[in-house]
């Protein structure tokens, strides 16, 4: 549905972007992710057609950007990084105004805004004054806006960003459930969390290049340098911590607790050596009650981007 390729954004003499490449699927949910700076908004605005590239190609359902941006903004939802709501309008008033904007008939409009508050659960604020709403409604207003006429494709510039825990929740729901319904979504972000359980794919972006990117859970297991494991005993054991200090690809981070029953490492190695140590403890008489890999998440791995562990 998107196609980014070898995309390049200068602004003068400083590479805001430089020579990045992928795609978003139809129906998916791309999470765009980076350091401030690193070039995911310049990328956004450029998929929307507010600033030409200096270089590349962006193609919108085969469409480009570059040639045919009329065409190609018919299909776009586009929300900056929170925008300002009209304060004086009634909810219901301002997502009419886009509607009509973007070209609404008379006849079908209401319908078009019923529709919207309902997508976004603000039916019951319909009437409510904008400079009333909190924030995360604010949100919601935005999004409804950019639903009006029916997108096929929504690029999301920081959604979740200064939301309080329930409206980051009821943000992510809200964009699962528009997933579902067919929606193509580009969403940047920096609330790491919420795209673990939102995205399908990903792409961690550093100093305007693509680092990684691909399937989520496929980029996370693969890039991952270490394995976490958390093995708990039925009781102390000494040799255990004696042998891990011994084996090569095993790493503790602070001092060791020879009485501890609870015990965290690291393991450099695939699932059969992992299954392989487990089985070398077993016969050396560890009592394990426990023993499991803690999984990697889209935190780790960025960190381990921005400390340029990534590359």
């Amino acid at each position: 549905m998107i196609e980014v390729r070898d995309l390049k954004v200068y602004y003068g003499d400083n590479v805001a972007v430089d020579g990045l490449s992928f795609e978003v699927k139809k129906g998916e949910v791309y999470g765009l992710i980076g350091p401030n700076g690193a070039g995911k908004t310049t990328t956004i605005k450029a998929i929307a057609t507010l600033l030409e590239p200096t270089y590349g190609e962006i193609l919108v359902d085969g469409i480009s950007a570059l040639h045919e941006p009329e065409n190609v903004r018919g299909m776009l939802g586009y929300m900056p990084d929170f925008p300002p709501v009209y304060d004086d309008l009634r909810v219901d008033e301002f997502v009419e105004l886009f509607a009509s904007a973007y070209g609404a008939k008379s006849e079908t409009r209401k319908a078009d805004v019923d529709r919207c508050l309902a997508a976004t659960n603000l039916e019951d604020k319909r009437k409510v004054l904008c400079k009333t709403l909190s924030r995360g409604m604010k949100q919601r207003a935005l999004l409804a806006k950019t639903l009006v006429h029916d997108p096929p494709v929504l690029l999301l510039d920081e959604p979740a960003a200064n939301l309080d825990p329930k409206a980051r929740i009821d943000l992510r729901n809200l964009l699962k459930r528009l997933a579902k319904d067919g929606k193509t979504i580009l969403v940047s972000s920096h609330v790491l969390t919420e795209l673990q359980d939102l995205c399908d794919s990903i792409g961690i972006m550093r100093e305007g290049k693509m680092v990684i990117n691909g399937n989520l859970q496929e980029v996370v297991e693969r890039a991952t340098l270490t394995k976490t494991i958390l093995m708990e005993l039925l009781h102390p054991f000494p040799q255990t911590h004696g042998f891990l200090i011994a084996h090569p690809s095993a790493h503790f981070s602070g001092e060791v607790d020879e009485s501890a029953t609870l015990i965290e490492f690291t393991f450099d190695g695939d699932n059969e050596e992992v299954a392989n140590l487990l089985r070398a403890l077993v016969e050396l008489g560890a009592p394990v009650k426990s023993f499991h890999e803690r999984k990697a998440d889209v935190e780790s791995l960025f960190l381990a981007v921005e400390s340029g562990e990534q590359s």
